[in-house]
């Protein structure tokens, strides 16, 4: 017991030194970031307070050129900043430590991969992606939970309109569900590239006969009697305890079903602004864990 514990804080100890090295290369970047924003204001200040280089071009190119020294330290370094080696080396090092082993342990050696290929053909299938323009996985799973095929990842979906992004887990099930056509249960806070879910067109909306359950959600499908005959037999209280922290979406098709999780962040990734604590770190894991096979259970009374 003394000789895991000692391994334990050995290995946070490590991970944290990791941590601690990427923090001062990021500390560069807010010095500098702060060194630009004042020499701007200082700059503008003698150029329209003490009048100087009055008349003289050179004022508009110093303030282009500080300009874009501004927006290169505060919007491009953090995405460099991200590529870092230190950055790369500390996030695979701590996914490897907590993440991996325990997705694996539950579901299979090899069914865990850092970073993973996305069809986009494939994820667009559906209605909520169809006009995503390219797609970013990580943290990816292929297994098998009780009986279930299912392949989760972590998503983020890039849209045309101003370059917006959608930051997602997608868990993809095998699973045969006899319906007919798709049929969609929308959490009414779930958005889309931050826009509110659209009823889907040649799509009607069916109520499940649950008034809180109706308050929140909205099930769309294209054949109204089968749709009503579904709905009737969900699970509702376990769909409302799924969507508690965060907004969801499910997507029912005759061979898979899609889950789709709204998250503003990826609680895979290492932490940055708080030390490694081993404890904390397999706690998170384990709760993404829980939500897959939650999720199944769930799946398999759906269907």
């Amino acid at each position: 017991m003394a000789e895991q514990n000692e391994k334990e804080l050995t290995r946070e100890k490590r991970l944290n030194n990791m941590r601690i090295e990427f923090r001062k290369i990021e500390t560069v970047w807010l010095f500098a970031c702060g060194v630009s924003l004042l020499g701007t204001f200082v700059y503008l200040f003698f150029v329209y307070k003490m009048k100087i280089l009055a008349g003289s071009p050179l004022r508009y190119v110093f303030i282009v050129l500080l300009l874009a020294l501004v927006f290169f330290c505060i919007y491009l370094l953090p995405v460099l900043l991200k590529k870092n080696k230190k950055y790369r080396a500390y996030s695979l090092a701590y996914k490897m430590a907590y993440v991996k082993p325990l997705l694996e342990e539950t579901f299979g050696t090899g069914s865990y991969s850092e970073n993973g290929k996305v069809s986009l053909k494939e994820i667009t299938e559906f209605s909520m992606l169809k006009k995503a323009k390219s797609a970013l996985a990580n943290d990816c799973v292929n297994g098998e939970y009780d009986g279930v095929s299912f392949l989760r990842y972590d998503l983020t979906l890039r849209y045309d309109k101003k370059g917006a992004t959608t930051d997602c887990v997608l868990i993809a099930s095998d699973i045969k569900t006899h319906l007919k056509d798709e049929l969609q249960i929308i959490h009414d806070q779930f958005k889309v590239s931050g826009a509110e879910y659209e009823q889907p067109e040649g799509y009607c909306k069916v109520l499940s006969g649950k008034d809180g359950f109706d308050k929140k959600f909205s099930i769309y499908t294209k054949d109204q009697k089968e749709g009503e005959k579904f709905a009737k037999d969900l699970p509702f209280k376990e769909l409302e305890k799924l969507s508690h922290k965060t907004p969801i979406a499910v997507f029912f098709d005759r061979k898979k079903v899609y889950l789709v999780i709204k998250r503003d962040k990826d609680v895979m990734e290492a932490p940055i602004y708080r030390p490694v604590k081993e404890e904390r770190c397999i706690k998170e894991a384990g709760e993404e864990v829980e939500i897959i096979k939650s999720w199944i259970h769930i799946l398999k009374e759906c269907v």
